[in-house]
């Protein structure tokens, strides 16, 4: 290689750097990427999670140093009632895709929930105490259709639509079928 080559290589190689820095320089100045939905945790027992949305790097992490915060949004939502936060990590039933065992209890980092937030069909559990479901839930735009035990001998069951993410405490309602049989609710009590 010529010396005249290997110089003009060089100044080339220098402007595309140049180049690259300033472009990531602007981007930066422009604030791309530095918006984020996180479900705030808002005290409220009835509704304890308000979705909001950050648009300052400084706030997200004040919001990242909150223990109860959920970031990012789940696909269905923040859940419907208050996840147990333990030293950092939530638990969560991740589902499998397999037919004999849907779903896999894990627990991982609330902050960016290991890529779960995006994970279709993965249940969010409000304590280490839950259990995950024992049949594979089939979740319509973050719903899922359950068979609600009523207590009455005559009509035992009401199929009804929840979030998916929680379930609105019905996982731990005493005789909900979750989720609702293919065939319908029984209509007698087992």
């Amino acid at each position: 290689m010529t010396k005249k080559i290997r110089d003009t290589a060089v100044k080339f190689v220098a402007v595309i750097q140049i180049l690259a820095l300033s472009l990531l320089a602007s981007c930066s100045a422009v604030g791309v990427n530095a918006s984020a939905n996180v479900c705030h945790a808002s005290g409220d027992a009835g509704n304890p999670y308000e979705e909001i949305t950050i648009d300052n790097p400084d706030l997200l992490n004040v919001h990242l140093a909150h223990a109860e915060d959920i970031f990012p949004v789940p696909v269905g939502g923040c859940p419907p009632s208050l996840v147990e936060v333990v030293e950092g990590n939530i638990t969560i039933c991740h589902a499998t895709s397999s037919e004999t065992n849907p779903y896999e209890e894990i627990s991982v980092s609330v902050n960016g929930l290991n890529g779960h937030g995006d994970h279709d069909g993965d249940v969010f559990m409000r304590s280490e105490a839950d259990s995950c479901p024992a049949s594979a839930v089939v979740v319509d735009e973050g719903k899922v259709t359950i068979c609600h035990a009523t207590n009455s001998k005559k009509n035992p069951f009401v199929e009804i639509t929840v979030s998916m993410n929680g379930l609105n405490g019905h996982d731990k309602h005493n005789g909900d079928l979750i989720p609702a049989p293919v065939e319908g609710c029984p209509t007698t009590s087992p």
